[in-house]
C-alpha cells in the first residue's frame, strides 16, 4: 500500500473516530436499534416491512442488539463498513491520489455515512465492489448479481440503480445469446419480484409515508430543495451568497451535473443511462413515494453513483473529470461546517436526557412521554431496561409502529404509579400537577428548527 494512501485512510479514520465520539444517536437511527433489540426476529421483519426499509440494516444490528450490547455498537458497525469502503476505494479505485483526498474527505465520507449511522453506511462498499467487478461480470455473475441483490435490500432509493444494471446486463447476455448467465439473470428477477411484495402496499402504514406527514413536493421544488441543503453550509459564510443563495446553489449544482452526465452519454451511452435512470428514480422517490425531509444523505447517494460511473468509464475527459472534481471539492469544503456543528451541539437531546434518568432514578419509576410517539426511541435506545408510556399510542413501548395505533394493542393508562412526564420540546409550566424538573440543552445541528428537545416533569409535592 502507498504512503499517501496510509497517511489517507488514517487521517479519515482520525476525523470519524473524533466525530462519532461527540454524536448523539437520534430517533432514525435509535429507532432501529429498539426494534431489533426488542422484538424477535419475525416481529422485527415485519416492523422493517411497515418502516418502509429492507431489512439488511437490521439484520446486520440484530445479533449486537440481542447481545445486550450499548446502542454505540451501532456506531461501530456502520463506521466499520464505511471504513472497509474507505480502504476499498483508496486501493482500487482508478483515480488520481488527488481525486481519491476529495471524495474521502467529502461531507458525505468523513461524517454523514460513517457518524449518522443507518442503512446508507452499507452502500459506498457495495458501490465500490461492483465498480470493480464491472469488467470482470461475464467472468463473475453470480457475484456480480449477489451484490446488486445485497444492494438492493440497504435502501429504497438504490433499487433503481440495481434495476439500471440488472437491464444492461440482462441486455448484454441478450445480445451475446449467452444462455449460461440465465440463472444469475433469474436469481435478480426473482430478488426484484420478493422487494415489490414485501413492499406493495405498505403507504399507510408506514409513519413517513402517512398522509398527515408526507409532503408532496413538486419536481421544480425537489430540484431546487436538493442544491440549497448541498450548498447552504458554504452559503452561510457571507452576506452577499446568502442573500442570493437560491440562485447560487442552483447554478453551481445542476451544470455539473448536466455536465458529467452529457460527457458520460458522449463517451459510453450505457453508462450515461445507468446514471440518468438511477439518480431519476431517486428524484421520483423523493416527488412520488417518499419524502419526509431530503437529509445530505439521501442527497449524496446521487455522488457514490457518479463515483461508480466515472469509475467505469474509460474515457475520463478533462470536462468530466473538472465537473467531477468540483462537485467533490464543494462537498469536502462542508465537512469541516458539518464537523463543527456535531461537536459542539447535541445532534438530539435522547442520549442527554437517558443519563439524567439513570443518574437521578435509582428505584423504579413510570415515565409518560406526551407527544409525538415516534421522538421517544432515541432515549429508550440509550435505556435498554425501560420502556416509556406513551398518550397517544396509549401503550408502553421503546419504539414507535404503526401497530402501535391498532385498538387491541393498547394498554390502560398507568394508575396509582409515581409517575413522571417527559415531553419533547413542549412547556407544562402551568400544569397545577406537575413541575419543571430536568431540560436538555435547546441547541442542537438543525439549522431550522429545534430538534429532540426533551424536557421532564415531575409530580408536585403538594397537590393544588
Amino acid at each position: 500500500m502507498k504512503k499517501y494512501n496510509i497517511f489517507l485512510i488514517l487521517l479519515w479514520l482520525f476525523i470519524v473516530c473524533f466525530t462519532a465520539f461527540n454524536h448523539e444517536i437520534w430517533r432514525d437511527e435509535a429507532q432501529v436499534w429498539c426494534i431489533v433489540r426488542d422484538l424477535n426476529v419475525f416481529d422485527a421483519f415485519s416492523a422493517a416491512r411497515t418502516e418502509g426499509h429492507p431489512f439488511l440494516w437490521y439484520l446486520m444490528n440484530l445479533s449486537f442488539a440481542k447481545l445486550g450490547l450499548p446502542v454505540e455498537s451501532m456506531q461501530i458497525i456502520g463506521a466499520l463498513f464505511v471504513f472497509v469502503s474507505v480502504v476499498f476505494f483508496v486501493n482500487k479505485a482508478p483515480f488520481t491520489a488527488f481525486q481519491k483526498t476529495i471524495v474521502i474527505l467529502s461531507a458525505g465520507f468523513v461524517y454523514y455515512l460513517p457518524v449518522i449511522v443507518r442503512n446508507y453506511s452499507l452502500i459506498p462498499l457495495l458501490i465500490f465492489l461492483l465498480a470493480y467487478l464491472y469488467e470482470k461480470r461475464d467472468e463473475k455473475p453470480y457475484l456480480y448479481s449477489s451484490l446488486i441483490i445485497l444492494l438492493s435490500h440497504t435502501h429504497l432509493y438504490m433499487l433503481g440503480f440495481c434495476v439500471a444494471l440488472f437491464l444492461m446486463f440482462f441486455v448484454e447476455q441478450v445480445k451475446k445469446r449467452n444462455l449460461k448467465l440465465l440463472k444469475p439473470i433469474i436469481m435478480l428477477v426473482l430478488n426484484f419480484i420478493v422487494i415489490f411484495l414485501l413492499f406493495n402496499n405498505t403507504q399507510n402504514e408506514n409513519y413517513a409515508l402517512e398522509e398527515n406527514v408526507k409532503t408532496a413536493l413538486s419536481f421544480t421544488v425537489t430540484l431546487s430543495l436538493i442544491a440549497k441543503i448541498l450548498f447552504y453550509n458554504l452559503a452561510k459564510l457571507t452576506d452577499f451568497t446568502m442573500k442570493y443563495f437560491d440562485y447560487l446553489s442552483l447554478i453551481c449544482f445542476y451544470p455539473l451535473l448536466i455536465t458529467i452526465f452529457c460527457s458520460l452519454f458522449k463517451n459510453d451511452k450505457r453508462i450515461a443511462f445507468i446514471s440518468l435512470f438511477s439518480i431519476c428514480f431517486i428524484l421520483f422517490v423523493f416527488t412520488q413515494i417518499y419524502f419526509n425531509g431530503i437529509l445530505y444523505q439521501k442527497i449524496f447517494l446521487i455522488f457514490l453513483i457518479l463515483v461508480f460511473c466515472v469509475w467505469i468509464s474509460k474515457n475520463k475527459t478533462k470536462v468530466l473529470m473538472f465537473s467531477f472534481n468540483t462537485l467533490f471539492i464543494i462537498s469536502m469544503l462542508i465537512s469541516p461546517f458539518v464537523i463543527t456543528e456535531e461537536i459542539k451541539h447535541n445532534f438530539s437531546g435522547g442520549k442527554q436526557v437517558a443519563v439524567y434518568i439513570k443518574e437521578n432514578y435509582k428505584e423504579e419509576k413510570t415515565f409518560i412521554t406526551v407527544g409525538n410517539p415516534f421522538l421517544f426511541s432515541t432515549i429508550s435506545a440509550y435505556l435498554p431496561d425501560k420502556k416509556f408510556y406513551n398518550v397517544i399510542v396509549e401503550d408502553y413501548t421503546s419504539f414507535y409502529t404503526y401497530a402501535s395505533r391498532k385498538a387491541e394493542n393498547k394498554k390502560p393508562f398507568p394508575d396509582g404509579v409515581e409517575i413522571n412526564i417527559v415531553t419533547e420540546n413542549a412547556d407544562l409550566k402551568d400544569n397545577p400537577y406537575f413541575e419543571f424538573e430536568f431540560s436538555t440543552d435547546g441547541k442542537n445541528i438543525s439549522s431550522a428548527t429545534e430538534r429532540e428537545v426533551f424536557k421532564i416533569y415531575k409530580k408536585k409535592k403538594a397537590m393544588i
